[in-house]
């Protein structure tokens, strides 16, 4: 362990001695991670945090390597195959509504029980948004300390980070509570719902050592960079920077792995509690959609708000000559025609020559337009090659 510089406040040292003393790997975690919070961010204490946080790294790809090793034991783990337009995972605590929401909209069918954590295992069910659909799933209750309590949180976490997006359930009657409980956990398993335009992306995988793309200048070796990264735990990554970058941004880079996860915050029973709405966007400074579940109110606008949330729109392909298809393309906003060539097949993305589109992205039917033109929500689009 460093040793600590001589001007830490009192809350720092009381914390370095939790750390010291904790006897499990979560607690050490837990405690490290509340040490670092507690040193003041100035430039005398900046090799200690780099050193805490290459320590806590390390801490974390052990406590994951464990998981993984008795979620294996086990004999199986929370899966479900993905349909649909977008799988949405459905999170919430015990007696927030998740069941009876699912059987609602769904055609899934639930035990939607009055005693706590009815549900045992992920219960899927598809949820229909005019000419696609959703895949919902339902999941075990989290809690306060699921992610370090057993495997049942592993696996939990598991599937939200392998899903497309998360409602997040809330009581309407402890929704702010109740909120902080989820985003808490979440966060602890490296998930977050909020998306930021970052300078340096660190992307992990599982092989390949540590692979550096970069649209400006390093300013350090790039060995720096990767010892630096493997001091922390990090053996296999792809670092993309945008812009020049020094070894300190890619150290504070390090902090900023979370996986972004597009989200909907629903309130439940707004029937039973008429302010929960106001009341959560006023203090959580979230939007939300107030509904009932056993009420059916507003359920009818769930769909829709996935839709916008995910971010999606859907691109409908034709030949010259022909109709366009039934079945669009689900793209990401931003998608451009040249992404919809690459889609359809490798030939009329290699051979591209231009495209004409119909839809609110042009000003006229049957526009001609270059690869980069970029789409929106229901374009028709046909591709014409060289």
């Amino acid at each position: 362990m460093l040793s600590l510089p001589a001007n830490l406040p009192p809350q720092s040292r009381a914390a370095e001695r939790k750390y010291i003393e904790a006897k499990t790997l979560p607690e050490k975690i837990k405690y490290l991670q509340e040490f670092i919070s507690t040193i003041p961010e100035h430039k005398g204490n900046e090799h200690m945090r780099r050193y805490l946080r290459r320590r806590l790294a390390l801490l974390k790809d052990e406590l994951e390597t464990q998981k993984k090793r008795k979620a294996g034991s086990g004999g199986g783990g929370f899966s479900v195959k993905k349909e649909g337009a977008a799988q949405i995972i459905i999170l919430g605590m015990t007696g927030a509504g998740k069941s009876a929401l699912l059987s609602a909209v769904t055609n899934a069918k639930t035990e939607i029980g009055t005693h706590s954590f009815t549900t045992k295992e992920p219960i899927p069910g598809m949820l229909r948004y005019e000419d696609i659909q959703f895949q919902l799933v339902d999941t075990p209750a989290i809690f306060e300390g699921v992610y370090y309590g057993s495997s049942w949180g592993s696996q939990l976490m598991s599937i939200v980070r392998n899903a497309d997006g998360i409602i997040l359930l809330l009581d309407g009657r402890d929704a702010g509570n109740q909120y902080k409980v989820i985003i808490k956990e979440l966060g602890l398993a490296g998930i977050t719902i909020d998306k930021k335009i970052r300078k340096i992306e660190i992307e992990k995988t599982t092989g390949g050592g540590i692979q550096i793309a970069c649209t400006g200048r390093i300013q350090c070796r790039v060995e720096e960079v990767d010892k630096t990264l493997k001091e922390a735990g990090v053996r296999n990554a792809i670092v993309r920077i945008w812009g020049d970058a020094s070894q300190e941004d890619i150290l504070e880079a390090m902090d900023q792995t979370k996986t972004f996860k597009a989200s909907l915050i629903l309130l439940n029973k707004i029937d039973l509690c008429p302010k929960a709405l106001s009341d959560f966007s006023a203090t959580e400074k979230r939007e939300a959609l107030g509904i009932s579940a056993t009420n059916k109110q507003n359920l009818e606008k769930i769909s829709s708000a996935i839709f916008k949330s995910l971010g999606l729109l859907r691109v409908y392909t034709k030949e010259v000559g022909g109709e366009p298809a039934n079945k669009p393309i689900i793209m990401r906003e931003g998608a451009k025609v040249l992404d919809v060539a690459k889609i359809i097949h490798s030939h009329l993305y290699k051979n591209f020559k231009y495209a004409r589109v119909w839809g609110k992205s042009v000003n006229y039917k049957g526009e001609r337009v270059g690869p980069d033109h970029e789409l929106m929500d229901k374009d028709i689009v046909e591709v014409r090659i060289k």
